[in-house]
């Protein structure tokens, strides 16, 4: 069985304002491409489809789009479940209709089952979108559901694999799973918590293809992974690979993986230099990059992020070495300023900011400016 496990797409995705559809769109018409050339039985999409339960209306061309050209041209099934992201039955509108054009979708809290074959015989495949503790308490009738792990470990309890059926089975899921490695663009799964599910769940699986973690990485040996989403939605994402799996079990369910990365027309970038330098070219690269830059100057620029943006038009943010050193002092580090006058505590402050102490002309003049606001030396 060979398989393609993508997941995570956010469609419709903001980027500091800035929408993504065009550079989404890009990825996956090569991600299109390049099913065309591995020729899977079976195309798995694990859930956050969209980036919002009602998304923009370019969105849904895009998925429209996608998915025509991945089923209804070329022929491959596809399998694609809910995330926390999206709206369930939005997503799954029409499913009754798909599953003739063998698209599956499942939004629903009993999980789905859809049982495919290859030379080796049928392999069948527990669809099990996302679904908070709250909805499956009231959809099972479940009021001792005390958290995500309970509740995913009933979901996974209701479902069997259709009568007649081989020795493979697949899971297609969303949740985060224990031991899992998050990243800063993912929404959490509850509040106050991890929202964490153990893996023990899986058991039993050959294989399962996870949503909902923003980096790719594989659990267990394997046999469980998250492919991850399709392009890097915050900058500490900026030294990941983004792509997809490409999975193929034999008979017995021994798997053979390989990651295959996607090539965004626009990188996300973390770069540092000082601002002579940035506008000379020393960012490198892509200039048209989505951009975090920190400068090196010891003082504010003027005008810094609009001056940049002539050179590298998408710098979303910018920040300062001396500012990130001065926030990283501990709380001992801090002395008390209960006892300080205004004068010291505006000393204090101006050397967190620049790194560098008043010089004397500089005490004058704050000396003065605090006398004649407060008197008194500006003690009050």
């Amino acid at each position: 069985m060979r398989m393609l496990h993508t997941s995570d797409w956010h469609l419709g995705r903001l980027f500091f304002g800035e929408s993504l559809t065009e550079e989404q769109a890009t990825l996956l018409r090569e991600f299109v491409a390049a099913a065309k050339d591995l020729r899977p039985d079976v195309i798995l999409i694990a859930g956050d489809v969209y980036d919002r339960s009602v998304p923009p209306a370019d969105a849904v061309e895009l998925l429209d789009e996608v998915l025509a050209r991945l089923v209804l041209e070329a022929g491959f099934p596809v399998l694609m479940i809910s995330g926390n992201h999206d709206s369930g039955k939005r997503l799954a509108f029409g499913n009754r209709f798909f599953d003739r054009s063998r698209l599956h979708v499942c939004s629903a809290v009993f999980p789905g089952a859809v049982r495919l074959a290859d030379a080796w015989g049928p392999v069948d495949f527990m669809l099990l979108p996302y679904a908070d503790t709250e909805t499956v308490r009231l959809e099972l009738d479940a009021d001792d559901l005390a958290d995500a792990d309970a509740a995913i470990g009933r979901r996974r309890k209701a479902w069997t694999p259709p009568v007649g059926g081989g020795n493979r089975t697949v899971a297609l899921a969303h949740a985060f799973l224990a031991g899992g490695k998050p990243s800063e663009s993912e929404r959490p799964l509850s509040v106050g918590g991890t929202g964490a599910v153990a893996t023990g769940h899986f058991d039993g699986f050959h294989y399962t293809a996870m949503g909902h973690l923003h980096r790719p990485q594989l659990i267990a040996g394997g046999r469980l992974a998250y492919s991850g989403s399709l392009m890097k939605y915050s900058f500490d994402e900026a030294g990941q690979d983004k792509g997809f799996y490409f999975v193929e079990m034999d008979g017995a369910g021994n798997l053979r993986q390989e990651f295959l990365p996607l090539r965004p027309r626009r990188d996300v970038r973390v770069v540092a230099g000082s601002f002579q330098d940035l506008m000379k070219g020393a960012a490198g690269g892509n200039p048209d990059d989505y951009l975090s830059i920190t400068l090196l100057d010891e003082a504010p620029v003027i005008q810094a992020i609009q001056r940049l943006r002539n050179v590298y038009p998408n710098t979303m943010e910018i920040s300062y070495r001396y500012q990130q050193e001065a926030l990283a002092l501990s709380p001992a580090q801090r002395s008390d300023s209960s006892s300080r006058s205004a004068l010291e505590l505006f000393e204090t402050f101006a050397e967190w900011s620049v790194q560098k102490s008043l010089t004397a002309p500089q005490r004058e003049i704050m000396a003065k400016l605090l006398t004649d606001a407060v008197g008194g030396g500006g003690n009050e």
